[in-house]
C-alpha cells in the first residue's frame, strides 16, 4: 500500500510539473536594411544544378526566407546565414520578388572546391 501511495504521489508531482509552453511564434524588429557579415565574400552563388553535381560540394541547409526587403539585401541575408553555419556557397531553387517583398528558397553547401564563378550579379553582391 505504501509502494502505491509514494509511485501515486510521484506519478502527480511528475504530471503537475509538465508545463511545456508551445509558442512557436518569433516577434522582433526588422532592420532597414541587410549588412554584410566579416567573410561575406567568400561565399559565392552558383546555379543549383551545379552545385549539386560536384562531388566536392555538400548540401547543409535548405532556407526558405520571406521578407520585405528587395533581391539584393535577401540575397545578402542567405549569405551571411551561410556564414554562420559554415557554408561557401549558396543557390536559388525559387524565387518571386513583388513590390512588396521577396520570397526565395536557397540552399547552403560547403564545398572543399568551388566552380569557377562566372554570372553576374546585381552590384553589391
Amino acid at each position: 500500500m505504501v509502494k502505491k501511495l509514494f509511485f501515486f504521489s510521484i506519478t502527480a508531482i511528475l504530471i503537475s510539473c509538465n508545463s511545456i509552453v508551445n509558442n512557436t511564434s518569433v516577434l522582433g524588429s526588422i532592420p532597414e536594411s541587410s549588412y554584410p557579415l566579416r567573410g561575406f565574400s567568400k561565399v559565392s552563388v552558383h546555379p543549383d544544378k551545379v552545385l549539386k553535381m560536384r562531388t566536392s560540394c555538400d548540401l547543409s541547409m535548405r532556407i526558405e526566407i520571406v521578407q520585405a526587403k528587395n533581391y539584393a539585401e535577401t540575397i545578402v541575408e542567405l549569405k551571411n546565414r551561410a556564414l554562420i553555419i559554415g557554408g561557401n556557397a549558396v543557390s536559388l531553387s525559387k524565387w518571386k520578388e513583388t513590390t512588396n517583398s521577396t520570397y526565395l528558397v536557397g540552399k547552403i553547401y560547403l564545398c572543399q572546391t568551388k566552380p569557377f564563378h562566372l554570372h553576374p550579379h546585381p552590384i553589391g553582391i
